[in-house]
């Protein structure tokens, strides 16, 4: 009989990107498909002022290799009738389900011809004869709705990735059965301030748990820590272990993980104690875990 996961909870980051393309619905059905924890998503604001589940401010890279409209628009400049009607293509925006066989950072060395399609064997004109498939961004209303209908206890990481939606992601979120399940958080100290400002003035939407990604511990991110209403901390991986967790622990706040896909780092996550960490390998990290608790 399988053993039951024990470890941190694993975090599929923008979806189970091995399924669909990332921030889409068919990643977000997999990633809960699959019995993992959680999944990071991105938000953005449309030029209608609807919040949009999308990582980039611009369609570039999503519809790299789009024989039907390749898009360099900005999601801000937008309707959310021009956003949804942009076909983003599955042929070359998944990723493989076993972890690259190189680095992370050369995996960014190659990364640019990846993109573009110049991969010997793997261009976009033959991917496409193999995969024709296309899907939609999606708004974070509609998000929310389909979450409803799922019956698993997941946690959803909402990432903002751009000012001013802080009205209506309140709308949003103060009417949704969700939000006890949603962890609203941004990297950018200017979102931070706005985030945390609007909860201090209105409270907190629907009384919604609220994150920073911090990435390092230093006396300015400790600072703002301190002054800050805050249920969990993202750090990269190789600046924190268990001390750093302790640390974070004594103020009341969880410790997430940034992204750190090899086993150097899974090695040193499975033993620091951290609450979760987001993954762009979610089958594979579970592969290796339970590899790793076989051993003797």
């Amino acid at each position: 009989m399988k053993k039951e996961y024990t470890g941190p909870m694993r975090l599929a980051h923008r979806g189970l990107v091995q399924y669909a393309p990332e921030n889409t619905l068919g990643a977000f059905e997999a990633a809960l498909d699959h019995g993992f924890e959680g999944i990071e998503i991105d938000v953005q604001l449309s030029g209608d002022g609807e919040v949009i589940v999308a990582h980039d401010p611009n369609f570039t890279r999503m519809t790299l290799g789009s024989p039907t409209n390749p898009s360099n628009r900005r999601i801000r400049e937008m309707t959310v009738a021009e956003i949804q009607a942009i076909d983003i293509p599955y042929a070359n925006h998944l990723l493989p389900r076993a972890l690259p066989p190189h680095t992370e950072v050369e995996s960014m060395a190659i990364m640019p011809s990846r993109l573009m399609g110049q991969e010997s064997g793997s261009d976009y004109i033959d991917a496409l004869r193999r995969d024709r498939r296309m899907t939609h961004l999606m708004t974070f209303a509609e998000f929310d709705a389909w979450f409803s209908t799922r019956g698993e206890r997941a946690l959803i990481e909402i990432e903002v990735k751009a000012p001013g939606m802080m009205p209506r992601l309140a709308a949003i979120l103060n009417a949704s059965p969700n939000v006890d399940r949603y962890v609203l958080f941004s990297g950018v100290p200017e979102y931070l301030e706005e985030m945390q400002g609007y909860c201090a003035e209105h409270g907190r939407p629907g009384g919604i748990r609220l994150g920073a990604n911090l990435r390092q511990v230093n006396e300015q991110t400790l600072a703002f820590v301190d002054r800050a209403d805050l249920y969990e901390v993202g750090l990269n991986d190789q600046c924190f272990g268990p001390d750093e967790v302790r640390l974070f622990a004594d103020r009341g706040i969880r410790v997430f993980s940034n992204l750190g896909d090899y086993p150097g780092w899974w090695e040193k996550l499975a033993e620091s104690g951290c609450m979760a960490f987001k993954t762009n390998y979610a089958e594979a990290y579970t592969d290796w875990w339970e590899a790793r608790d076989r051993r003797p």
